[in-house]
């Protein structure tokens, strides 16, 4: 996988962190890497811990590539396809879930 992808995922929650969190963030962990996906959490006191899971799949001779994008806690679990600019648009308009 290009660090290059993990950067951006990495700066996109962040800046998506601050916007929508603002002081209740608590912070963002990640990119952690499970087998070949790679994991992102936000971690809030006031709202629902949303995780962002970026799915690769590598060839048999290759490097891997981005073949998905998972969004969990912002309501339905959400799928994206594999391009950050769709992860950045479904943010902006994403809205988040008080903890209960």
């Amino acid at each position: 996988m290009d660090t290059s992808v993990l950067d951006e995922t990495t700066r996109i929650l962040k800046e998506f962190a601050l916007t929508k969190f603002s002081a209740q963030v608590l912070e963002v962990q990640g990119p952690i890497q499970e087998g070949s996906n790679y994991r992102w959490r936000i971690v809030s006191n006031r709202y629902k811990e949303v995780t962002v899971l970026l799915l690769t799949k590598k060839p048999l001779f290759g490097k891997s590539s981005l073949s998905g994008i998972e969004i969990y806690g912002l309501g339905a679990t959400k799928t994206l396809k594999p391009d950050l600019q769709d992860l950045k648009d479904f943010l902006e308009t994403a809205e988040l879930s008080a903890v209960r």
